[in-house]
């Protein structure tokens, strides 16, 4: 989609690599809207357990000035103050969908050089033998 890339507004040095907690967040947000713990909760499910939640509520302000997320503050919160509920955008789907094809592609790419290195290791042990 032109015009769309996903990297693009994300600064310079982060434009060149795919940061997971983007697609996470925003596969999580198209789930459902949620606040910020439930998201952190999300990226341990995968895998993401040492990301402190000021780097999440940074990314999610990130991704609210691109228009990727909007949020507002629930009111009728019966435990503690009032939490900010951050939903996903029709850009933001965009987004998420474009991620997701990125991740396909470098998936492909990891397994072509993880069988690359098998069939080397194993040409290697053959010489050797």
């Amino acid at each position: 989609m032109p015009g769309r890339n996903f990297r693009s507004g994300m600064g310079r040095g982060r434009g060149r690599r795919l940061r997971l907690i983007d697609p996470i967040i925003l596969l999580t947000l198209h789930k459902e809207p949620t606040h910020g713990y439930s998201l952190m909760e999300e990226l341990a499910h995968y895998g993401v357990t040492q990301l402190d939640i000021s780097i999440l509520y940074r990314a999610l302000h990130q991704m609210e000035e691109m228009g990727w997320v909007t949020s507002t503050q629930q009111e009728d919160s019966s435990q503690g103050p009032p939490r900010r509920v951050y939903q996903i955008t029709a850009l933001g789907e965009s987004i998420l969908a474009e991620s997701i094809s990125d991740l396909e592609k470098r998936a492909a790419d990891m397994e072509k050089i993880i069988a690359d290195y098998k069939a080397h290791m194993s040409a290697q042990t053959e010489r050797r033998s």
